[in-house]
């Protein structure tokens, strides 16, 4: 189908007279490097254990109290209880074991709202798991890991599930974010910090050439980060730090950061993360926590007598 005449004038106009809008922002020095885009195709990759998916999902809680964006998860690692217990934590801003009945029910109901979870019980399909996501609201789609997908495992399989998320990102303009992990060679001796540097011994983060499954990841996909943390370190353990590798689209706002200059991110005991002493979720607390929370208790107490409470 041939594309309507007229179709880009608007966009011209813009981009001259300079509207173009900047993708959604979270309230931190990383909005500088990366933004949310609406109808996106980007992938982070980390080693495994390096707390990808806690960083990711204190990333999309952000986004979606600060913008009102609601994801759907699909976690073949994590149970939906998981996440759940981390994103109440993350935005009441207290121990979990320390958060009242009451409140945890009420944040519950709040959160909900957000976030959708695919049942992980069964193994899918590409195909299968977009048509979930289509049949949602949801403005943002997670898939963790892309390994963990009933697919073919070739370098042909790689390429039809990248141009099936494509297609779909393009179509529904839902945005897609993909897990992934480096490939082994990642992890080997060469990829140690050197003696005589400060973290001599420690594994370095993944290359975005590291990628598993290859450049074609690279070639189709809008943005890509990635997720490290020294995990045996005394100190830098509590660390995680952010590389952009691909900025597709600098007009809408982010760039790379530069060549051995991740971002850091400091672990919040349990409530996220700080950058520079800021936390971008501590406004956002203050802003809804009474509104929203306090005033849902009665509300969540009421729906959890349906399910025998």
């Amino acid at each position: 189908m041939i594309q309507q005449k007229g179709t880009d004038l608007q966009y011209l106009e813009d981009f001259r007279e300079g509207r173009i809008k900047q993708g959604l922002d979270i309230g931190s020095d990383l909005d500088k490097y990366l933004r949310f885009k609406r109808g996106q195709l980007n992938i982070f990759m980390g080693h495994d254990n390096v707390g990808k998916t806690y960083w990711f999902t204190w990333y999309a809680l952000t986004l979606a109290i600060k913008h009102d964006l609601k994801f759907c998860v699909w976690t073949g690692e994590n149970s939906s209880g998981n996440v759940m217990r981390d994103l109440i934590q993350m935005y009441v801003g207290t121990s979990y074991n320390e958060i009242s009945l009451d409140v945890i029910r009420s944040s519950y109901v709040y959160l909900e709202q957000y976030f959708d979870f695919v049942d992980n019980s069964k193994l899918y399909k590409p195909e299968d798991l977009f048509n979930v996501f289509e049949g949602t609201d949801a403005d943002a789609c997670l898939i963790d890991p892309f390994t963990g997908l009933d697919r073919d495992m070739t370098h042909a399989g790689n390429y039809k599930f990248l141009n099936q998320a494509r297609e779909f990102c393009n179509r529904t303009q839902k945005t897609v974010y993909v897990s992934s992990h480096p490939n082994s060679e990642a992890g080997r001796a060469g990829n140690i910090y050197p003696e005589g540097h400060e973290w001599a011994g420690h594994l370095k983060s993944p290359l975005k050439a590291n990628i598993e499954g290859g450049k074609s990841f690279l070639n189709r996909c809008d943005d890509m980060f990635t997720i490290h943390r020294l995990v045996s370190h005394p100190t830098m353990k509590f660390t995680t730090m952010i590389t952009v590798e691909k900025i597709k689209d600098r007009t809408t706002g982010g760039e790379c950061t530069n060549l051995n200059e991740p971002m850091y991110f400091e672990f919040n005991n349990g409530n996220g993360f700080t950058q520079g002493h800021k936390d971008p979720l501590k406004t956002l607390r203050y802003t809804t926590y009474k509104a929203n929370v306090l005033n849902n208790i009665r509300k969540s107490s009421e729906r959890l007598e349906d399910f025998g409470f």
